[in-house]
């Protein structure tokens, strides 16, 4: 990994919870700051490694946090520069540091959404590479009607008790890149304004998970089992959401979904979602020794 800065004045640390005031306040301070879209705020990792700072002088020059979860994927969490030095070199040295406690596993993809133009210039120079696009997309507040459902199917309100059957249908949905673990589902669970199952011969089939603020719900999580797709199990359960939004007075109802899924994005299309002009993407680390 290529290092242009003179790294002896600098001093690496790996983050603790006894670090939570200092990276507090180096977060509120002039930096540049990417938090990953993420159920766990960027505080809340420390204690999950790798977690690094970088330092100078007792000071905080830049933060990375990059844990594995689930697992064989390490997003990075959150990673913050000073405005003083280059991120993309600073980047560098965190991202060296951290791959070294994350070479224990050999087939780990490391991914990072490029949420801000800095963030995306800094993972383009340290060799990671596009891997595809997130669109979001507007409900248009046009209630569809119910569609033929398998017999028997049944839309409830998720409950903690049935998290290991969510977690094993978002295993067989997703591929790995975009698993959610029972860890990050408890958590998205708990903070969900509106999560419900479809359970059918007393099997969870299906889920859904949505956040609200006081004007918008963003349906945050779906999944079918894929025995079960492509029988308006998806669409029941979207709709049963909309319902509800539309109850607690959401006055907007968003999603994100990959440009790629092109079944994802029919399913929200024939609900009355729309194409935003927003769009993020997503980068994979490519070893250039691999190359």
């Amino acid at each position: 990994m290529q290092r242009n800065l003179p790294t002896s004045k600098f001093t690496l640390k790996q983050a603790t919870a006894a670090d939570l005031n200092t990276l507090s306040a180096f977060f509120k301070s002039r930096i540049n700051i990417h938090h990953h879209l993420d159920w766990r705020p960027s505080l809340e990792w420390l204690g999950y490694q790798p977690y690094y700072l970088l330092m100078r002088r007792g000071d905080i020059l830049a933060a990375m946090a990059a844990p594995i979860d689930p697992e064989g994927i390490s997003w990075i969490r959150v990673f913050g520069s000073s405005i003083e030095l280059p991120p993309e070199k600073m980047f560098a040295i965190l991202f060296e540091r951290c791959q070294k406690d994350l070479s224990f596993e050999p087939k780990l993809v490391i991914a990072a959404l490029g949420l801000h133009e800095w963030f995306i210039k800094t993972l383009k120079e340290n060799h990671f590479q596009m891997h595809q696009n997130i669109v979001a997309l507007d409900w248009d507040y046009r209630q569809r009607q119910a569609r033929p459902v398998p017999s028997g199917l049944q839309i409830r309100q998720m409950i903690a008790a049935d998290l290991p059957a969510v977690a094993q249908v978002d295993r067989q949905a997703f591929n790995p890149l975009w698993q959610n673990s029972l860890d990050a589902l408890m958590l998205a669970f708990h903070q969900a304004s509106i999560a419900t199952v479809a359970v059918l011969d007393d099997k969870i089939v299906g889920y859904q998970i949505s956040t609200s603020t006081p004007i918008n719900t963003h349906l945050a999580r779906l999944a079918v089992d894929p025995v079960w797709q492509r029988q308006n199990i998806g669409f029941e359960l979207v709709r049963d959401m909309l319902i509800a939004s539309v109850k607690i007075n959401s006055w907007e109802i968003t999603v994100n979904t990959q440009f790629e899924n092109k079944a994802s994005l029919a399913l929200y299309e024939t609900l009355g979602f729309m194409k935003t002009a927003e769009t993020f993407p997503v980068f994979v680390y490519q070893n250039p020794e691999n190359q």
